[in-house]
């Protein structure tokens, strides 16, 4: 039976699961307000549903105590660039049905705040001198084209073609891109503006993780550290010894022990805004005089599979070890911050669960695709095992 009371509670990449009720909305509300004390909520523009749900979201918040800032007809990396700029801890994006939940920069959340929202009693409303404030901060989505042109080219020595499936992203990608020559260089930017692939006819496809290892090349020359999340090959770290450099990682959810990382994240925000990506790939090829397909040459051969595996019914039933204590235990698994990782001669696999244990993600990184795939498929075959026979 459809349940309208479905709590909107914080998935993988700040997606909040559930209905986006109005009851929702309010519950929601009240929650974030007690995870920060300062809030910034943008809607996407041309969205009907986005500017309704936004009202809501920010009456209960301000209700419940918060300071919320209030940014209508906004894309999720204008809201970014907006909540870092005004050191605001905590921003929400709605874009129609899909309401999208960050820390400041787009970093991902930390352990508390991702408490406050998965334990969302009913709203408490406080007396109306307790009540908080909304504020206007239309203004600030003006900050984003400025903090994209500082990180471009003064020449662009190829010609950028955006592809991405949010029109207003479209808009102001293609305005900001205008006066490229050279050869054609399509940049495939996410609907959310988070991730991009290139496509170059003298390299074809070129995606996300590797696209990252290239900005941390530029870095690493440059004589910086880098700042990645999990996810990213660890072939970055091979890249960063070579330079006696450092990688750092930041978690998917922080428990404090990564603020660094979190801070040089915020500072670079490459991996954090596919845009900033773009720029800084462009960058990389008009002011260095070297093509794509010669500055690919450079990276270290590492390929990745990315799956999520369904855990038996019997995995944690008590009965015995559950298939991933076993793995864990014959890989010689180390517990990081973000799941755990082994390294072996074919490669090397992140194994992060779920909240609710019933799935984990899996992360396998090879030399080559066909042994990448391979390592994938034995940890997979021995995650589904049963554990009673």
């Amino acid at each position: 039976m459809y349940q309208i009371n479905q709590r909107l509670l914080p998935e993988e990449d700040g997606l909040l699961s559930g209905t986006p009720s109005p009851e929702n909305l309010l519950r929601l509300g009240a929650a974030l307000a007690s995870a920060a004390p300062q809030l910034l909520i943008g809607a996407e523009p041309d969205a009907p549903f986005s500017d309704a749900a936004a009202g809501i979201l920010a009456g209960a918040s301000a209700a419940a105590g918060a300071s919320v800032t209030l940014v209508k007809q906004s894309t999720l990396p204008e809201l970014s660039a907006a909540s870092a700029a005004a050191d605001i801890p905590l921003m929400v994006h709605i874009a129609e049905h899909r309401l999208r939940v960050f820390s400041k920069g787009m970093l991902p959340l930390t352990e508390p705040q991702q408490s406050c929202l998965l334990h969302q009693p009913s709203p408490q409303w406080l007396a109306p001198s307790l009540y908080g404030e909304i504020k206007n901060g239309n203004g600030l989505t003006s900050l984003y084209p400025s903090r994209i042109r500082k990180r471009l080219p003064d020449r662009l020595t190829v010609l950028p073609e955006i592809a991405t499936g949010s029109a207003p992203l479209h808009r102001l990608m293609t305005r900001l891109l205008r006066g490229g020559k050279g050869q054609l260089l399509t940049m495939q930017l996410s609907s959310d503006g988070r991730r991009l692939a290139l496509y170059h006819t003298d390299c074809g496809w070129i995606f996300h993780e590797r696209l990252l290892l290239l900005v941390c090349q530029q870095l690493f020359s440059k004589g910086e550290d880098a700042a990645l999340p999990y996810w990213v090959p660890h072939a970055a770290e091979d890249m960063a010894s070579r330079c006696g450099r450092r990688i750092l990682r930041y978690a998917s959810c922080s428990d404090g022990t990564d603020a660094e990382a979190r801070a040089l994240a915020l500072h670079q925000g490459f991996t954090l805004d596919g845009t900033i990506l773009c720029a800084e790939i462009l960058r990389m090829l008009s002011e260095h005089g070297m093509s794509l397909k010669e500055w690919l040459s450079r990276l270290p051969d590492c390929h990745t599979v990315r799956r999520i595996v369904r855990l038996p019914t019997d995995a944690a039933d008590g009965t015995g070890e559950s298939p991933l204590q076993t793995w864990q235990t014959i890989s010689h698994a180390i517990d990081t911050a973000e799941g755990y990782f082994t390294e072996e001669s074919r490669g090397r696999a992140l194994v992060r669960p779920s909240r609710s244990g019933r799935t984990v993600t899996l992360l396998t990184e090879a030399a080559s695709m066909e042994a990448a795939a391979e390592l994938a498929g034995d940890i997979t075959a021995l995650l589904e095992r049963p554990s009673r026979f």
